[in-house]
């Protein structure tokens, strides 16, 4: 509980400056839209962890209902005002990756970047995402729900600069992990995985609800 405490002050006190960040680093937003080309268009889509909206501002150009999930407050307060300024509907809401306030089967697609590997327990997270997911209907001819991942990771390579990259995210407290083999264990198939960025240092994974 203090982990999460501690993690819910730090975005508190950082939401202002994300825009900044965002702006600064240009590749971070193409990283982040790694996700968008693999969420089924039409039904309901969550990104858990959407910060001050700026992907968030995308899906909801795309999809018919976003829901944004975060457990930070001052992060779920930039992306009010983000989506608001932007006359865009979203639904916003403060909760917890590991407990999530939706029914079982009821979302068609989950996105999240650079937020898995900021939680302890990631994999209780992922759990409770493979639990929401839409289940396939073999009979109506429709797949499982889609979950889209972007984060840092290893190169599988071992690429010098990707791997040196990975250490410095491990330095500040992130938890690299193999996100597939995590989906696999939580009863998803993965259907994607990709490695790019500098070093091959940002990976790509999408898995489906089977």
């Amino acid at each position: 509980m203090s982990r999460l405490f501690n993690l819910n002050a730090f975005y508190d006190r950082i939401a202002p400056l994300y825009d900044w960040a965002w702006a600064a680093i240009p590749a971070w937003q193409r990283y982040t839209e790694a996700v968008l080309p693999f969420l089924p268009p039409s039904g309901r889509v969550l990104e858990v962890g959407p910060g001050p909206g700026l992907l968030l501002e995308q899906l909801v150009a795309r999809h018919p209902l976003v829901i944004g999930l975060d457990l930070s407050r001052g992060m779920l307060t930039k992306a009010r005002y983000r989506l608001r300024c932007a006359g865009q509907p979203a639904y916003l809401v403060r909760g917890n990756a590991l407990h999530l306030p939706f029914p079982t089967g009821s979302l068609d697609g989950v996105a999240t970047t650079f937020t898995l590997s900021a939680i302890p327990a990631g994999q209780q997270a992922v759990d409770e995402i493979a639990r929401v997911l839409r289940p396939p209907e073999p009979l109506a001819g429709r797949q499982g729900g889609i979950l889209a991942l972007v984060d840092a990771g290893y190169p599988g390579d071992n690429d010098l600069l990707g791997t040196a990259l990975a250490r410095l995210w491990e330095l500040g407290g992130d938890r690299l992990r193999d996100e597939a083999a995590m989906m696999e264990a939580a009863g998803l198939r993965v259907v994607t995985r990709r490695e790019f960025g500098v070093g091959k240092s940002i990976r790509l994974v999408v898995s489906r609800k089977v």
